[in-house]
């Protein structure tokens, strides 16, 4: 993104996400916090055991997980921010427990509004029957507004009293390794 608050969609380079290309995803907002797949990786759809193209992200998770991603899709639009999820699928028959994580990174549409998503997608273990639903463990949650035109090193400083901090809740994971996924910002 640069020097930019929020990259444009037509900038991105599917050569540059090779390697990763099957866990990734692009979604458009319908409206709100609700946002369906324009392009989903061969990952989402082994999840799903469909074609996810026009269906809504919703449709991955268990009713009890959509309000939480509603509002954090509605967090990646409106602030922007980048959101990470800490995510699961429980174990049933036929079906192993998976963990993972889902990063969700605002883009900008070729009208200059925020209102598509960068997406990775990662759960591992076996699949098993199809389909898998999934649920939010925790998240993390970072607002790009303030960061535009800096770099790293030199963020805004934070004007906030140290009383009135409170640390963001972050996602646990009890496997002993990770899938990095980068956002670069």
């Amino acid at each position: 993104r640069g020097k930019r608050l929020v990259p444009s969609r037509c900038e991105i380079d599917p050569r540059g996400l090779d390697g990763v290309l099957s866990h990734a995803f692009i979604l458009e907002r319908i409206t709100g916090g609700l946002a369906r797949f324009r392009i989903a990786g061969s990952h989402a759809s082994d999840l799903s055991g469909l074609e996810l193209r026009q269906m809504p992200l919703s449709a991955l998770f268990l009713p009890g997980s959509r309000e939480v991603l509603s509002d954090a899709l509605q967090a990646v639009f409106d602030e922007p921010a980048v959101v990470r999820l800490a995510i699961s699928s429980p174990a049933g028959l036929g079906r192993d427990s998976l963990e993972g994580e889902l990063i969700l990174l605002p883009l900008r549409s070729d009208l200059g509004d925020v209102d598509r998503v960068l997406g990775g997608l990662v759960l591992d273990g076996k699949i098993g029957r199809t389909p898998r639903r999934i649920e939010i463990d925790g998240q993390v949650r970072k607002s790009l507004t303030g960061y535009a035109g800096t770099t790293l090193a030199t963020k805004p400083k934070d004007e906030t009293p140290a009383a009135a901090k409170t640390a963001p809740e972050r996602p646990t994971f009890e496997r002993g390794h990770l899938r990095l996924i980068v956002s670069n910002d």
